[in-house]
């Protein structure tokens, strides 16, 4: 698939994904959501860690409002149905991903793009970033998948309160409601996610594939429920691991080459090539 409406790129074993829509703040079409799903299926073999971001002043305004909704309403219910089964196609693409994802935040994320961040792994943002869930100012509530995001990065009274007043806040504020990972000083944007990046990257990947996986489920169980559930999905992480945890991550730290504490094994040392 040729892309018009993001760019690609693979360097390093990290993917990066760019929304290129700046003249439109990076406002969403169903296009758009179709080349990003493509972009994700495409490179997930390729890297360990997967960085979204948008061109401009914007890193994603939320859904263009007339594509999305005016024209493709005039095209009929099955244009209409379409258009949103693009658009979930790349949040729960996203949100399933097998891989660490970054959203790199700088400029305007509202609507749909507060969702786009919201099921990315790790959000670092700039501090004057503008953050806004909008709908109700035009007569909706947040939909398409907005509404998760409000109540999954905040508690319910800011969730309620934001969505019902459509008050924007800044990425400063973001960090403070939980609503990202951290908000940095634009000049060290740049600094903060590479550093992240590069975090993310040295870790065991399947690890990380189940650290996430087995987060996400047991956030909804009761302690005893979710201690039985861990135990059973690390036996057959290891398993798939082959018990590399066991001979590299203890074996390492035997040989006092690494501090768990403080820094990752190295899964590319001589024992185990």
């Amino acid at each position: 698939m040729e892309y018009e409406y993001i760019e690609l790129s693979v360097e390093d074993d990290v993917g990066k994904i760019t929304l290129d829509r700046a003249e439109k703040r990076n406002a969403i079409v169903p296009e758009l959501a179709l080349e990003v799903t493509d972009a994700l299926e495409r490179i997930e073999d390729e890297i360990r860690v997967l960085v979204l971001e948008g061109n401009g002043s914007a890193f994603c305004a939320g859904m263009d409002l007339e594509k999305r909704f005016y024209e493709t309403r005039q095209e009929g219910p099955r244009a209409f149905y379409e258009a949103g089964r693009k658009t979930g196609s790349m949040f729960t693409t996203l949100f399933d991903y097998n891989r660490p994802t970054v959203a790199k935040i700088d400029g305007w994320t509202f609507g749909a793009g507060y969702c786009l961040q919201a099921v990315c792994d790790f959000a670092v943002t700039t501090e004057e970033s503008v953050f806004g869930l909008s709908e109700i100012n035009f007569g909706i509530i947040p939909g398409g998948g907005a509404m998760w995001a409000a109540v999954n990065t905040m508690n319910r009274r800011k969730a309620l309160y934001y969505t019902s007043t459509g008050e924007s806040f800044t990425g400063a504020t973001a960090e403070e409601l939980g609503a990202v990972t951290t908000a940095v000083p634009e000049d060290k944007l740049e600094e903060t996610t590479d550093e992240l990046i590069e975090s993310l990257a040295e870790k065991n990947p399947i690890a990380m594939q189940f650290n996430t996986a087995v987060l996400e489920r047991v956030r909804y169980m009761d302690f005893h429920e979710a201690l039985d559930y861990e135990r059973g999905k690390s036996e057959e992480m290891k398993y798939y691991q082959q018990d590399e945890w066991v001979d590299e991550g203890i074996g390492q730290f035997k040989e006092r080459e690494y501090k768990p504490g403080l820094e990752s094994y190295d899964e590319q040392s001589e024992d185990s090539s």
